[in-house]
């Protein structure tokens, strides 16, 4: 009876073993700079806060040490902080973990990384930039559209890429035999 769900059932213990072994190393990524907010957290925060100023010169960002929270401000005053979790890594490590174990040519695999990937950290500074805006102009939304708005919006773009990565692998396989 398992042998019919042989490659389910090896699609998803790869995706499992990966997710834990990627999510492990960001683990301990982070831990290693605690009590301060990691690079790439300092990174997306500094890139938001750089598309926001181009809008409103008074849009800023500043690290502030012992805290892994990194605000954005406007007139020095914080309108948002971005966390370890808003830096989009952890979404990341889901996609990359699925187009992984599903399986597929190396050149294209790699070609569909960095698109993946570049796709998902625009999307997630969009993500953050739209935070900014809620935040200042509808703070009493601000739970909803962070919690589940944005949020949902993001694992629905890693959604069509997974379905998008399915249908290339699939036409790679046809087109091979």
């Amino acid at each position: 009876m398992l042998r019919q769900y042989k490659h389910a059932l090896t699609f998803l213990a790869k995706y499992v073993v990966l997710y834990l072994a990627l999510n492990s190393l960001y683990a301990w990524y982070v831990e290693s700079y605690k009590p301060d907010a990691d690079p790439i957290t300092v990174a997306v925060t500094k890139h938001s806060a750089f598309v926001l100023s181009i809008f409103d010169p008074a849009v800023g960002y500043h690290v502030v040490p012992g805290t892994a929270n990194v605000p954005i401000t406007r007139n020095a005053v914080t309108i948002i902080e971005v966390f370890e979790g808003c830096n989009s890594i952890n979404v990341v490590i889901v996609f990359v973990s699925f187009i992984i174990a599903f399986r597929g040519p190396g050149k294209l695999l790699l070609q569909f990384f960095l698109i993946g990937v570049s796709l998902i950290y625009m999307m997630n500074l969009m993500r953050i930039i739209a935070l900014y805006v809620v935040a200042l102009k509808f703070p009493e939304a601000l739970y909803f559209f962070h919690k589940f708005l944005f949020t949902g919006l993001l694992y629905a773009v890693v959604f069509a890429l997974w379905y998008w990565w399915t249908i290339k692998v699939k036409k790679w396989k046809v087109e091979t035999v």
